[in-house]
Parts: structure tokens; C-alpha cells; sequence
């Protein structure tokens, strides 16, 4: 390692000494020039240069565009950009997740949130603390999105520039700098069929004239609370019992219990179809139709889920610069966040849900089901102690809150120094979390001492008495489970000037490092860390660990002549973990003409497995659908008493997730060609194809593809992924229930299923950039729509490719063709309107059956701010009030649509109000 940081060492040394040696031969030519034109960084380059199209595609969304959207987070805001070409991580899809609670994250052409790099002013922030699910992702909802004066959206692979996991492209959020006088502002909307009413209020106050006071300070103030939106107030996302789609996505542990007496499973109250009231319905456990015969019930847990969490958000950003002479400024940022996110999940399911032993009710107990009768009209008389599947409804909803701080300090010199532009600076930014259950949650030893006492009813649905209630409310969990920190500290640095005059414009040049330590500490409680939750993540380690990274990166910038410019760049990674990477890249920029621009680029990428890939100990959860063991439930079909967590067939699965060391770097190369023609200073219209590959990809494999393919050719272990549990002395399997022993020759029940992070095959994604703009008078529009040619991926080394572009898999989710964005503005005086579209095309659902319709919404906006500095804003997003496409998908906790592509919220009024003060 010492080795490799001697050989950085000197390669930057060389580098520098040669920028110094051509500075000095060009030096005396460029000090004669008097008067030079303002350049800025724009992403995608080190070199600053006069703004204008890149050989880069690179999308801006201003402050103005911004707000005339009417999103009030980050997360809502990239939502809408067509280069998303699958949804990222979201708040929705949080809701059930133990490993990731509380994340915001993007997904640039469906890649995955890994292999997209959020910077803030153009450097890292820290990754999300949890990272139970793989990690390496940074977490929007730290983002104020009031302090943001632009965001710059890079849709090309930028290894060579930024770093190995910018694969899929870099999204820099560039902060207001710079800014005097002061304005304040609030906002509140609400929507039309009830739940999620939100408010917001920001301030922004800056003080100082760089040029008359020699400083400069900015600082931001964001705050925001949203209320709950529940699965019942939206009837599309009410229920799991779909028949219409073909499907019920229910559970076997009902309120009241199932329980299992000579082979079969059995509830009391079945005869008179359950209890629909709570929850409870006699149906067919695969369709959701009507089951007049079915001895037990199914529970509809999707009925009392919040399908998006309250949260609360405070937020602050704060710029301080001070001009030391006219060439050279101090500067130092410090941004902090803190969000309050809850979750409200279904009740706890109680069962032998990790292998520990079934819950039984003892013979003899006071509600013990002495007699009762089937629906087809058998008079049962069970004897003996009974296992049963419960859901404690009466401990109420799974419940966590999540709070998380995260914060970054930038301190830093940047300017001019004989004659080389450079900035330095030292940064650390960190993510500490907490997880705190604040109701529903239970240990399993406790409860199942508790309930083996036959004081608690579970068969009948009445209230407990107080013994009983009691009894279940000592075994609840309230207290903080789970503690994480993650920290990235690094010192950076870049300097680059225009070397020589050529005919075509000046030779400039860039080099740099980038030092940084990169720290994760993850510290669960007793309780979660044994494994004694029920429904809950596993037994969830304790770990930590730390790497350090040195990068070393250079940019030449070569106008050939006066219409064509080249871009090179290489950039060496190197993992005190892992190893070393060097990657390229070469993009051209050809302007045959003032009204047409072509350009292009070719790269390649390396992307490192994170921290937690490598080194995350295994731990249980359960799989994300219910499934059924292919030998031991053939066609629904139970053989013995125990088949799963369950009391029958169609049940979620323990699986085991983790890190892996054994993994191996992605790799990619991608390229992009494009054209940009302006007809006219008021029309623009751009074109870009790219095209990505990636091999070695990182991930684990779904469990619907273990289940339904891997299962299916290998029943017994699914190329190794089934676990199962072990044969005893006497012939019987662990596990069994009381009197119902795994027959002899029948191999034992799956345990858990392998589910650790692995290497997966090739990815490769083609596809179309659109963009359009134009303005007529007091009218302007702005288009920007993607389309997706090919995106086709192995999920194994050298296995089988699937095609995923317009269809749904359980690894990558859906992938529409085409997505599209459409603004109208109409600006006259203190008054503006605009217009806005935004379509995602429809696609084959999970399983390719049926077809899941296109998406389109739209939203309008009015405002007005004619009177000294007063603003008024007033609009509707989503106005005709679309639902979401129906969808099968069983990926998520929401159930009846997909909540990465469709906005259950439905239409939403809001007003603000602004005020600056000059």
C-alpha cells in the first residue's frame, strides 16, 4: 500500500511540475491579456471555461424551474427527470424495510442508486448509515432544497472525473453563494381525497459585498412536516385482495388465529367467513376469490399500512466567504439536516417465523377451541397443544421512527496562484442514525412464555381482558434498537489554467487528489441483534469498519481548432481495502456551424464494492412475496405439518442477507454521441444517444427468480441457495410441528434461502436523450423525454440474459420505454402561468402478463409578485387526479400499484407565499 501511494505521489508531482513548466513558457502571452471573460465549473469538467454546451450531456434545473414545480423535497424533483429511468430508493418503498429505513435515493438509468453520484458543490457527502441492504448510497432527504440555486444532471459515466461509482452518471446540487438581502417564505398543500397535508416554510438571509466588504455569508433556513397518507384513505392501494388483477397477496397469521390440528389448518371463526371487519376474509390464498369451503383465513395486511410516512424535516445551509486579496478567497460551508420519518407497518405476525420452535396453546386452557364446526359443517374436537399463527392486532401497528442527522463542513481556499486556478479544501460529512420502535413490535421469547400460558384469547377476535392485554404489552419492544454512523473525511485539491494560445482557443490543463477515509459503524440493540423480534430484520450484527481512498486525476482540454475540442481525462482510484483502478475518458465537441454542435464521448467505469458489500456480517430477514416450497407445497399443495414460517403454503420465507468478501469490482465502458441545433437564440433542440455496459454487477439475487427458476430446475436446493433444516436421530426434521412429522423420503422444510450480496452478470442500456426548448414572446417551453432501446441484464455470471426495457423484474422493477417531461410557461409583469406533463409509458407487469398503463399527469401553477417583493403562488399537481396503474407487483409493502412509477398522493392543491427584502 505504501508502494502505491509513493507511485500516486510522484505521478501527481510529474504532473504538476509539468503544468509549471509550459505555465512559465505560455505565462508572459496570457498576462497580456487586460481583461478576461468570467469561465465557471460546470459538472462533467475540472477546467473552468464560458458556459455554454459541453461535449458532455449535462441537463441544468434552475432555481425558477425548480419552483415552478410546486416539489417541495429533492427526491419528488428527480422523480421527474427523464434520465430516471427507473425510480430510485423512495420513502413509499421504505415503509416494511428494516435494513433501510427513512433513504431517498436516485436511480440514473436504472443502474441503481450505487452507481449514481450525488455531490453538493461538487464534492461527496457521506453514505446512508444503513446499509443493511448493500449500501454506497447518499441520502436526498438531507438535501434543503431552498438553498439550491441549480442542479446539474450528468448523463454520462464520469469514473475518469469524479470517482469509480459515477457509473451511471453524477447529480450536483450547487447552492446559493453570493447572496444579499433577505426572503422568507411558506407553503401548504393538501390533497383532494384526504392524507399527506404538508407545510413549509424557508428562510434565506445573506449579508456582505465581496468586492466592497471583502465577505460574503449565506445562510438557509428549511423546515417541513407532512402528515400520513393510509392505505385506506386511496381505494387503490386499500386492499391485497385483487381478484381483478388475479391475485391476493395475504397473509396466513389472522386475527383471529389459524392453528393446525391433524394436518390441517383451521379457524373458528371461518364458518361464518371470518371477520372482514378485521382484516380476516375466507378466500382462496392465491386469487382472492371467494373460498365457501376453506377451514382457516387470510389476513389483508396491506389494509392498515401508512402507504407514505409522516416526517418531519429541519434543515440548515451556511456560506461564509471572505475575500483575502482580489485573486484568492476562504471559504467555508456547513450544511445540517435533520429528519423524523415514521413508519406504520402491519401488525406483528406471530408464528415460528424464525425456526426457534411453534408457538403452541396449551390443552386445557381457558379459550381453548374445545368444539367448533367447519363451513363445510364437520364438528371438530381438537385435542392436545395446539400451533398456531396469530396477528397481534391488539399490540397495535409495527411502528418505528427514524431520526437521522446529517451534516458536511467544507472549509477551503480556492482563487488564482501564479497563474493556475485551484481549490482546495478540507470536508467531512457524516450520517448518524437512530431506530426507535414506538409501538407493535414484540420479542418473541417473551410473547411466546406469555401466550403459552392460555391466558391470552387468540381464537375468538374479542377484546382481552386485562390479564391478557396485559401479557401481550409486556412483551412489546420501546426502546431505540439500532444505532449507526457513517463518516467520510477527506482533504481534495485541483489546479488548472489555460496553457498556450492555439488556433483554435487555449490548451488547458487540470490535475488533482482526492484523500478521503471512509468509516461506517453499525450498533444494534440486544434485543435486534439476537434475533428475538418478531416480524422483524433478523439478528441483526453489530459491525464496523473503515477504508481509506487516494485518487489522482488529470484533464486536458485541446481545441484542435476552432470548431472541434477535445476532452481527455484519467483518474486513478486506489482502496486500501480493495485495489487500484484507472480509468479513462475521451469526449469531443465538433460546432460545424453557430447553430449546430455535435459531441460525443467514450469512458470507462470501476466501481468498488462499498463498505457493507464487503463486510456486512449475515444476518436473517424474509423474503419480500410469499412462496411456496417446491417439494414440500407442490402446487399449493402442503406435504407434512411444517412447510414454512407459516401453518401452510403461500408464506414469506426466512432468508440471509449479508456482505461478501469474495466480490469482485464492476466494470464498465460506455459512450455517448449527440447533437445540439439551434435554429435560433430562441430554439434549441438536442438528440443523445449513450450506451452503457457493465459486467461483474453487484446485487443478490430476487427471491421470486430463486423460487420460480432456480426452484423450479433445482427443488431441492436452488443451485444452492435453499438451506435447509436438518434431519434428526429419530427420522423427523427440526422444526416439525407436534404430531405431524416430515413423512420419510420427503427432504426437510427450507430453513432460509441465500440472499447475500454476490456478483451478478452483464447490464447493458441503450438508449435516446430528447430535449427541445423554445420561446415566443411571453411564452416558453421546455421538453425532455428518454427512451430506452435496450436494457438486458444476466442475474448470474454468464447466465441467460432478460430483457427488462417496458417490463417489470423483481431485480430492477419496471423500466418503461419512454418517460417525458413537458413545461409551458407564460411570463407578462408580476404575473406567470405555467404548464406542466409529465408521462411514463406503460409496461408488462411482474410475471409478463398483463399490461400496466401508462402514467400521465398534469400540474399548474399560478403566481404573482407585483407588489415590493411580495410573491404568491397557488397550484394543482396532478389535476385530473390519475391513480396509478394497476400493478401485480409483490415487491413492496404497497400492493395494487407500483409506488416507484405511479404518486399515490392523487390531486393536490397548494398555495405559498414569499416575501424577499432587498
Amino acid at each position: 500500500m505504501k508502494h502505491r501511494i509513493k507511485s500516486l505521489s510522484r505521478a501527481v508531482a510529474h504532473a504538476l511540475c509539468a503544468g509549471v513548466v509550459i505555465s512559465v513558457a505560455s505565462g508572459h502571452a496570457l498576462a497580456q491579456q487586460a481583461q478576461k471573460i468570467e469561465k465557471i465549473e460546470i459538472t462533467g469538467s475540472n477546467i473552468k471555461r464560458i458556459e455554454g454546451e459541453t461535449a458532455l450531456p449535462v441537463t441544468v434545473i434552475s432555481r425558477d424551474e425548480i419552483e415552478r414545480t410546486g416539489v417541495t423535497t429533492a427526491a419528488e424533483l428527480l422523480d421527474r427527470v427523464s434520465s430516471m429511468t427507473s425510480a430510485g430508493y423512495a420513502l413509499a418503498v421504505g415503509v416494511g424495510d428494516s435494513g433501510t429505513p427513512g433513504l431517498s435515493a436516485a436511480n440514473l438509468r436504472g443502474l441503481g442508486s450505487t452507481n449514481t453520484l450525488i455531490l453538493l458543490n461538487g464534492r461527496r457527502l457521506s453514505n446512508y448509515a444503513f446499509n443493511s441492504s448493500g449500501g454506497g448510497t447518499v441520502n436526498l432527504n438531507q438535501i434543503p432544497l431552498a438553498a439550491v440555486d441549480r442542479i446539474e444532471i450528468l448523463k454520462d459515466g464520469a469514473s475518469a472525473i469524479y470517482g469509480t461509482d459515477a457509473i451511471g452518471g453524477v447529480i450536483n446540487f450547487i447552492m446559493r453563494r453570493d447572496f444579499t438581502g433577505a426572503e422568507a417564505s411558506a407553503s401548504a398543500s393538501k390533497t383532494d381525497r384526504g392524507g399527506a397535508e404538508s407545510r413549509k416554510y424557508n428562510a434565506t438571509i445573506g449579508w456582505g459585498d465581496l468586492e466592497k466588504n471583502r465577505f460574503n455569508v449565506v445562510a438557509a433556513f428549511d423546515y417541513q412536516k407532512d402528515k400520513a397518507l393510509l392505505a385506506k384513505q386511496r381505494e387503490f392501494g386499500s386492499t391485497a385482495i385483487r381478484p381483478d388483477l388475479g391475485f391476493a397477496r395475504t397473509s396466513g397469521n389472522p386475527f383471529p388465529a389459524n392453528f393446525r390440528f391433524n394436518g390441517t389448518t383451521y379457524n373458528i371463526t371461518a364458518a361464518q367467513g371470518c371477520i372482514p371487519e378485521q382484516g380476516s376474509y375466507r378466500i382462496n390464498a392465491a386469487t382472492g376469490a371467494p373460498d365457501p369451503l376453506r377451514t382457516n383465513c387470510r389476513y389483508d395486511f396491506t389494509s392498515v399500512l401508512d402507504i407514505f410516512p409522516p416526517f418531519e424535516r429541519k434543515s440548515f445551509f451556511g456560506r461564509g466567504t471572505f475575500q483575502i486579496n482580489r485573486d484568492n478567497q476562504a471559504f467555508l460551508e456547513y450544511h445540517l439536516s435533520k429528519n423524523e420519518t415514521t413508519f406504520a407497518s402491519s401488525e406483528t405476525p406471530i408464528n415460528d417465523f424464525v425456526g426457534n420452535g411453534p408457538f403452541l396453546y396449551p390443552a386445557g386452557g381457558p379459550y381453548y377451541p374445545t368444539t367448533f364446526v367447519t363451513p363445510a359443517g364437520q364438528t371438530i374436537h381438537p385435542t392436545g397443544d395446539l400451533p398456531f399463527a396469530w396477528r397481534g392486532k391488539q399490540a397495535g401497528r409495527r411502528t418505528d421512527r427514524v431520526d437521522a442527522t446529517e451534516d458536511r463542513i467544507v472549509a477551503g481556499l480556492q482563487g488564482a496562484l501564479i497563474g493556475w486556478d485551484y481549490n482546495t479544501a478540507f470536508y467531512r460529512s457524516q450520517s448518524k442514525l437512530s431506530d426507535n420502535y414506538i409501538d407493535g413490535w414484540m420479542r418473541e421469547s417473551v410473547l411466546n412464555a406469555n401466550l403459552h400460558t392460555g391466558l391470552v384469547d387468540i381464537f375468538s377476535g374479542n377484546p382481552q381482558t386485562p390479564e391478557g392485554q396485559a401479557l401481550i404489552d409486556q412483551a412489546k419492544i420501546l426502546e431505540e434498537i439500532r444505532k449507526s454512523d457513517a463518516k467520510t473525511t477527506g482533504f481534495d485539491g485541483k489546479i488548472s489554467k489555460d496553457l498556450m494560445q492555439l488556433r483554435g482557443g487555449p490548451l488547458a490543463i487540470a490535475v488533482g487528489f482526492d484523500h478521503r477515509k471512509e468509516e461506517i459503524d453499525d450498533r444494534p440493540s440486544t434485543v435486534l441483534s439476537s434475533g428475538d423480534v418478531l416480524g422483524g430484520g433478523g439478528n441483526q450484527p453489530a459491525w464496523s469498519t473503515s477504508r481509506t481512498v487516494t485518487a489522482l486525476f488529470a484533464e486536458l482540454n485541446i481545441p484542435i481548432m476552432s470548431s472541434l475540442e477535445a476532452q481527455l481525462a484519467m483518474r486513478t482510484d486506489d482502496y486500501s481495502d480493495f485495489g487500484r483502478s484507472t480509468n479513462p475518458k475521451v469526449a469531443m465537441r465538433w460546432s460545424p456551424s453557430k447553430e449546430l454542435l455535435v459531441r460525443g464521448s467514450y469512458s470507462t467505469g470501476f466501481r468498488a464494492p462499498t463498505l457493507a458489500d464487503l463486510h456486512l456480517p449475515r444476518f436473517f430477514s424474509n423474503t419480500a412475496g410469499a412462496f411456496n416450497d417446491p417439494i414440500r407445497c407442490p402446487n399449493s399443495t402442503p406435504i407434512g405439518g411444517f412447510v414454512n414460517e407459516g401453518l401452510e403454503c403461500d408464506a414469506q420465507i426466512q432468508n440471509q442477507l449479508g456482505g461478501n468478501s469474495a466480490l469482485t469490482p464492476e466494470k464498465s465502458k460506455q459512450w455517448t454521441i449527440g447533437v445540439i441545433f439551434e435554429p435560433s437564440s430562441t430554439t434549441s433542440l438536442g438528440l443523445d444517444f449513450f450506451s452503457i455496459h457493465r459486467r461483474n454487477s453487484l446485487g443478490f439475487v430476487g427471491d421470486a427468480r430463486i423460487f420460480n427458476q432456480l426452484g423450479a430446475d433445482d427443488p431441492l436446493t436452488a443451485s444452492g441457495r435453499f438451506v435447509r433444516q436438518v434431519r434428526l436421530a429419530d427420522g423427523t426434521c427440526a422444526g416439525d410441528l407436534p404430531g405431524a412429522p416430515t413423512p420419510a423420503g420427503t427432504p426437510c422444510a427450507i430453513n432460509y434461502v441465500v440472499m447475500v450480496q454476490d456478483n451478478l452478470g452483464k447490464f447493458t442500456v441503450t438508449g435516446i436523450d430528447l430535449s427541445a426548448s423554445t420561446r415566443v414572446g411571453p411564452i416558453s417551453v421546455r421538453a425532455e423525454g428518454t427512451y430506452i432501446a435496450r436494457y438486458r441484464f444476466q442475474w448470474t455470471i454468464n447466465g441467460p440474459y432478460e430483457d427488462n426495457v417496458g417490463r417489470y423484474t423483481t431485480e430492477n422493477g419496471p423500466i418503461p420505454r419512454w418517460r417525458h417531461n413537458i413545461q409551458a410557461n407564460w411570463r407578462s409583469g408580476p404575473f406567470g402561468v405555467t404548464l406542466a406533463q409529465n408521462f411514463v409509458l406503460g409496461y408488462k407487469d411482474q410475471g409478463d402478463g398483463r399490461r400496466v398503463g401508462s402514467y400521465e399527469t398534469f400540474d399548474a401553477q399560478a403566481m404573482w409578485d407585483g407588489w415590493r417583493g411580495l410573491g404568491v403562488t397557488v397550484g394543482v399537481k396532478n389535476i385530473l387526479d390519475r391513480d396509478p396503474p394497476a400493478s401485480a407487483q409483490d415487491q413492496t409493502f404497497e400492493v395494487g400499484y407500483e409506488p416507484r412509477i405511479g404518486d399515490p398522493h392523487g390531486r393536490t392543491f397548494y398555495v405559498g407565499l414569499r416575501y424577499k427584502f432587498r
